[in-house]
């Protein structure tokens, strides 16, 4: 039977802790713990402590263009990303997801070129080398030309695919990403929005509602899932008072709103073995 997680960053409760402490009384057993305050480590121990699993992280989404620019901030980028995959080699976090692109729809990322392909190159193969998957993951309209490059362009086993099904609802949706790579998949995030996204406009539509409470089309989602014989954690991100309008869960105790993530999450699963 497939497991069901949660980001650690869905906002419900009034710090780190309270937010785990949360998921635990809910009975979500997987976390996946965003990396980007410096706290990382300590809160990979608090997660673990409770009994929660890590089956993957989400890396640094701050200055991931910085990939793709020839200079210091480069290689001040490429050197924190290396110790965020040390950290996940440390405590056995088995995937890490990976943003090509800063996923701004307001941010043109310069082309890809042979200098970037040669820099992930050499981070695909140190994590590799400490036993940690990479996982790209869909962004924005801007960033799918990076996404795709570096996914068409680096054939190692550790280098695969994270769906996320509300950027793809939002973003590039002309592609069957699910069919193009999804014998690569590794993870996913499952979350909804309204695909009402216009060029131009900044991430508030990107709402990482709970799955169904959207238009994302679900019934589409899992087959591609079932196709692409998905067997790692129903991974939801979601965010229960940040982003876009309507706000659809401002009423909600934090634990009520985790028990409705639990029992989605349940049936996608549910969906995906029938």
């Amino acid at each position: 039977m497939l497991e069901i997680g949660i980001n650690t960053n869905n906002e419900c409760g009034k710090d780190y802790e309270e937010i785990c402490d949360n998921i635990k009384k809910a009975e979500i057993p997987n976390v996946m713990i965003a990396f980007k305050n410096g706290k990382e480590e300590s809160q990979i121990k608090y997660a673990l402590s409770l009994g929660l699993k890590i089956p993957y992280s989400h890396l640094s989404v701050q200055n991931p263009n910085d990939l793709w620019v020839k200079g210091a901030m480069h290689d001040k980028w490429i050197e924190s990303i290396r110790k965020e995959i040390e950290l996940c080699s440390k405590y056995n976090i088995p995937i890490a997801v990976y943003h090509t692109t800063e996923g701004n729809p307001n941010c043109k990322v310069v082309s890809p070129s042979e200098f970037a392909l040669n820099s992930f190159l050499s981070l695909a193969k140190y994590a590799e080398k400490l036993g940690v998957k990479l996982a790209l993951e869909n962004l924005d309209n801007n960033s799918i030309e990076h996404f795709r490059f570096l996914l068409d362009n680096v054939k190692m086993d550790n280098v695969g695919f994270c769906y996320d099904a509300g950027h793809h609802n939002l973003y590039a949706k002309e592609l069957d990403l699910l069919e193009i790579y999804g014998n690569r998949l590794m993870a996913v995030h499952l979350h909804d929005n309204l695909g009402d996204y216009t060029f131009g406009d900044d991430y508030t539509r990107d709402l990482h509602y709970i799955p169904f409470d959207g238009n994302v089309d679900y019934n589409r989602v899992i087959t591609g899932l079932k196709k692409a014989n998905y067997k790692n954690v129903i991974m939801l991100e979601l965010h229960k008072t940040s982003r876009g309008l309507p706000r659809l869960y401002e009423n909600m105790s934090n634990l009520e709103y985790l028990k409705k993530c639990k029992q989605t999450a349940e049936k996608i699963r549910d969906l995906i073995e029938k």
